[in-house]
């Protein structure tokens, strides 16, 4: 260790650190290394799969908070590689083969889960600098939004403005502004990790709510509301959220659909709620399936909307530990799959 010390510190620039906080986890990483190495060698010939817990993994999430680049996290381990062979060279033991496999097979091991573990935690706050800088615009744009529409309201109401197609597009541009605002609001709460509150009620109160907020659009555009539940069980889910994501599905299959019918169905089973939402859409084109439910993407660019419903579905699923999935039907159209746990 003291050999690696010097190394990194010469190598990294790190003559400032602390020693305790540059040392971290590597000393229990060279006893497991130590202790693989005498598995391996009494399970000659046939040394076992290195295993590695999680020390290198906490000590990539203890490089990330000190700051280090991805690169040094690598290159540290590559100096502890070199330093354990030098060590053993200068007192005049000559590694085997075998020996330098497990060694090296350990290192890379450890490289791996600790950049792993490092990247996570890395993206993960990204995400959430990201979320909560977006939800900070939308917040702020709110206020001026909901005063420029309230006075456009009370305007149109003492009929000061006239008839005139400027006016319908200046209040049909404010409220697409407002819904772009509310739904960058939702998505960046649920990325953030929105709580749970989940209460008792059932699939059949869900899809009724479901059912209210797309019927005027289907009916207007011919399209059959088909909805079916299979018993009436109880399920613990957070209403308001789960509600959101089948609503957000119901409202894009009968805007994405060319006539015919769109189903909702739903069951429980295996303390799962399993919920489809079939729609006539005609089928997605290849390569389009995996972008379903990145937000701001629109198959139909002659529909308007902003592409964030099957973002906003998604996040909802994730939130309760579900999966969100699309199965497509070509010349069909999609069944999109909502599967969470029931409590």
């Amino acid at each position: 260790m003291q050999t690696w010390k010097e190394s990194v510190r010469s190598a990294l620039a790190l003559q400032t650190m602390p020693t305790i906080e540059l040392v971290d986890h590597l000393p229990q990483f060279v006893d497991e290394a130590i202790e693989a190495l005498r598995v391996a060698a009494e399970a000659s010939p046939s040394p076992p799969s290195v295993d590695v817990g999680a020390t290198a993994a906490a000590h990539g999430t203890q490089r990330l908070r000190l700051g280090f680049s991805l690169d040094a996290v690598v290159r540290e381990y590559g100096l502890l590689h070199d330093a354990l062979v030098g060590t053993a060279l200068t007192a005049g033991c000559q590694p085997t083969f075998a020996e330098l496999h497990t060694l090296h097979d350990y290192i890379i091991v450890g490289i791996a889960n600790a950049v792993s573990e490092y990247a996570q935690q890395r993206d993960a706050e990204l995400r959430r600098q990201a979320n909560e800088h977006f939800a900070f615009i939308a917040h702020e744009l709110r206020n001026p939004l909901s005063s420029a529409s309230m006075a456009l309201e009370q305007l149109e109401a003492m009929s000061l403005l006239p008839t005139h197609r400027l006016v319908t597009a200046l209040a049909r541009g404010l409220q697409r502004t407002v819904t772009l605002v509310d739904e960058t609001l939702k998505l960046a709460r649920l990325a953030s990790g929105a709580d749970l509150r989940r209460t008792p009620t059932s699939l059949r109160t869900i899809f009724a709510d479901a059912e209210i907020g797309a019927i005027a659009e289907a009916q207007d555009k011919g399209i059959e509301l088909r909805v079916t539940c299979s018993g009436d069980d109880r399920v613990d889910l957070d209403v308001r959220l789960i509600g959101s994501a089948i609503g957000n599905l119901v409202r894009n299959a009968v805007k994405y659909s060319n006539g015919g019918v769109v189903e909702l169905r739903g069951r429980v089973e295996n303390d799962r709620a399993i919920v489809e939402v079939e729609d006539c859409c005609g089928g997605l084109e290849p390569g389009k399936v995996e972008a379903a439910f990145a937000p701001f993407v629109r198959f139909d660019h002659t529909q308007t909307g902003f592409g964030l419903g099957l973002a906003i579905a998604k996040q909802a699923v994730d939130a309760h530990g579900g999966t969100l999935r699309v199965q497509n039907l070509p010349t069909k159209g999609c069944i999109f799959i909502l599967d969470v746990p029931s409590s």
